[in-house]
């Protein structure tokens, strides 16, 4: 399966499954996020105070720019074949842009700009949406800076109806990006706490965890999570630790079984691939690889796969 890596150094790259290029990297501008569209369409952040979105082809054409209507966003989901949505993490806004047939960028049609603070002064004096994610009919915004999950419904012409705000708690927990479950849970990475929550499907407070099971020397920052594909484990990133944490999915809560490094520093993202978790570590410029036991799933020290400038996100293209 081929795979895109996403990079603060203007520039994200395609790899097949060897991890050798399939074509020269793309040059845009702070392309830390990524998504693939249903026609094959590349859409790209730019992460910049005037933020930006980008849609290019398969095979690095430029097909169109927006604006995003905020700072720095860092995150994008896709609404089926018709709208495409982006977070914009400085101003703290969710962005909602119209698709052409052809998957290119028509027009925005919505910005909903989220208002309120937290109590860590340093970050969380503001809105801050720091991920999105898009399940039916329903949005669900991460909100670091108000420790909330704002949740809405998205209309056929690509208008955000807000429908619900979840507050995390306790309060300076930092949500950062969340995970669904198939049986309906819903799992939480808190970055200013170094935890990862468990949820009801209607979002109510079940279980917190640390996020690691070795004690940080200093500050730990979870990333991103992802859930195996039958179910059965949740992984957990740790910037600062540099590691994935195992998590066993019990009908009680979440079991930590492992945590190994990730090979790198900072891992900002990673990815499920073919039997191995894809890892980006921004700090250290490499990108790792960590086999799954095939019985237990849980990772195997890593290896680099790739030296890539300050990748921040692996995007696997299924199509």
């Amino acid at each position: 399966m081929p795979v895109l890596i996403g990079s603060y150094a203007d520039q994200y790259s395609t790899y097949d499954d060897d991890f050798k290029p399939l074509a020269p990297p793309v040059r845009t501008p702070a392309p830390s996020y990524l998504a693939v569209g249903p026609t094959g369409v590349r859409y790209a952040v730019a992460e910049l105070d005037g933020g930006q979105v980008s849609a290019f082809t398969p095979d690095g054409a430029l097909l169109g720019t927006l604006p995003t209507g905020g700072g720095s966003p860092c995150h994008l989901a896709l609404a089926g074949d018709h709208h495409l949505l982006a977070a914009n993490y400085a101003t703290g806004s969710v962005a909602v842009f119209a698709l052409r047939p052809d998957g290119s960028l028509d027009r925005q049609t919505d910005l909903a700009q989220h208002a309120g603070a937290s109590v860590r002064e340093d970050r969380q004096e503001g809105p801050h949406a720091h991920q999105v994610t898009v399940r039916g009919t329903m949005v669900h915004a991460v909100d670091l800076g108000m420790d909330a999950i704002v949740h809405y419904r998205l209309s056929p012409s690509g208008v955000l109806e807000h429908f619900h705000t979840t507050t995390v708690q306790p309060l300076g927990s930092g949500p950062r990006h969340l995970v669904f479950h198939p049986d309906g849970r819903v799992f939480v990475a808190n970055e200013l706490a170094s935890t990862v929550a468990t949820y009801t499907s209607g979002f109510e407070l079940l279980d917190v965890k640390p996020s690691c099971l070795v004690q940080p020397v200093g500050d730990n920052f979870p990333s991103e999570l992802v859930v195996s594909r039958d179910g059965r484990l949740l992984y957990v990133g740790n910037r600062g630790n540099d590691t994935i944490t195992t998590f066993a999915v019990e009908p009680e809560g979440l079991l930590p079984i492992d945590e190994v490094s990730t090979g790198g520093t900072w891992p900002r993202h990673f990815a499920l691939l073919d039997g191995a978790l894809c890892v980006a570590n921004q700090h250290s410029g490499t990108v790792t690889l960590l086999e799954l036991d095939r019985d237990s799933g849980v990772p195997h020290p890593a290896r680099v796969v790739l030296e890539h400038p300050s990748p921040s996100a692996v995007i696997p293209v299924d199509r």
